[in-house]
C-alpha cells in the first residue's frame, strides 16, 4: 500500500534532546559561559517555544536564531552577552549526531527490502541538520534528503510538502506516508498535504490538537505491521 516513506529526523530517527544537551553545554563552556545542569529544561523550553511560533508564521527563522539565546539567558537570570552563543551553538550541534535506539536498524531493514523509497523531511538549519545526517552513518539510506531552509518554507506549510512532492521522481501521495513525532509539524502537515500519516508517540502522549494522524504507533515493530498490511 505504502511505498514513499517520508521521514522526520529530530526525536523520530536522530535523538535531538541529546543533541540539544550536549551542543549547549559545549558551546556555553566554550564561550566561558559557567553551565549547569538546571539551564537543560529552561533552553529547552524556551528553543521549541520558538519552533512552534516558527511553525506558526509568528516569527521568522533568523529572528529565532537571533533571539532565542537572548530569551533563554534572560529566563535563566545569566546578565553576560547572550551574542557568542548564536553561532558556537549551531557549530557545536552540528557535531552532535546521535540516534534514537532501533532508527538506524528500522531503516537499514526498509532499505534492505527494496520495497520502499525512503525520504528525511527535516525543519532545521541547513548546516545543522547536513553535518548531524553526514555523521548519522545513515545519508547513503535515503533518496533524498529535504530540509526546510532549503525548501523556504517548514512543516507544517502545505508549500513545503508540495515543494517536497515537486522534487520527488514518479510521486503518488495515495502510496506515500509521513512518519513523525510531532502533531503540529510533521502530522498536520500530513494533514494539510492530503497525505497519510504516522504519529511517532513514543513518549505516550496524548493528542490534544487539531492533527489527524492517519496512525499511531509506538515502536518501530508497530511500523512494519502498517506497512506489511
Amino acid at each position: 500500500m505504502y511505498s514513499i516513506l517520508l521521514f522526520d529526523a529530530d526525536d523520530t530517527i536522530l535523538d535531538f534532546l541529546k543533541c540539544e544537551r550536549v551542543a549547549l553545554k559545549l558551546a556555553m563552556e566554550d564561550c566561558g559561559y559557567q553551565f549547569k545542569d538546571e539551564y537543560i529544561p529552561l533552553y529547552s523550553a524556551v528553543n521549541l517555544a520558538m519552533w512552534k511560533e516558527l511553525e506558526r508564521g509568528e516569527i521568522t527563522k533568523p529572528f529565532l536564531i537571533a533571539n532565542r539565546f537572548k530569551r533563554f539567558f534572560n529566563r535563566a537570570g545569566i546578565k553576560e552577552d547572550a551574542e557568542p552563543m548564536g553561532s558556537q551553538y549551531m557549530k557545536r550541534l552540528s557535531e552532535q549526531s546521535f540516534l534514537l535506539p532501533g532508527s538506524k536498524e528500522m531503516l537499514e531493514t526498509l532499505h534492505a527490502t527494496g520495497k520502499y523509497r525512503l525520504f528525511l523531511i527535516t525543519n532545521g538549519i541547513k548546516a545543522t541538520q547536513t553535518g548531524r545526517i553526514n555523521g548519522t552513518g545513515i545519508k547513503q539510506l535515503f533518496e533524498d534528503i529535504f530540509i526546510s531552509e532549503e525548501m523556504g518554507y517548514e512543516k507544517p506549510d502545505v508549500r513545503y510538502f508540495n515543494s517536497v512532492e515537486e522534487r520527488i521522481p514518479d510521486f503518488d501521495r495515495k502510496s506515500a506516508l509521513v512518519i513523525g513525532d510531532s502533531l503540529t509539524s510533521d502530522i498536520l502537515g500530513g494533514n494539510n498535504a492530503r497525505i497519510d500519516t504516522v504519529w511517532f508517540n513514543a513518549k505516550q502522549g496524548v493528542n490534544t490538537t487539531p492533527a489527524k494522524p492517519t496512525y499511531e504507533i509506538r515502536g518501530w515493530d508497530e511500523l512494519y505491521k502498517i506497512l506489511e498490511k
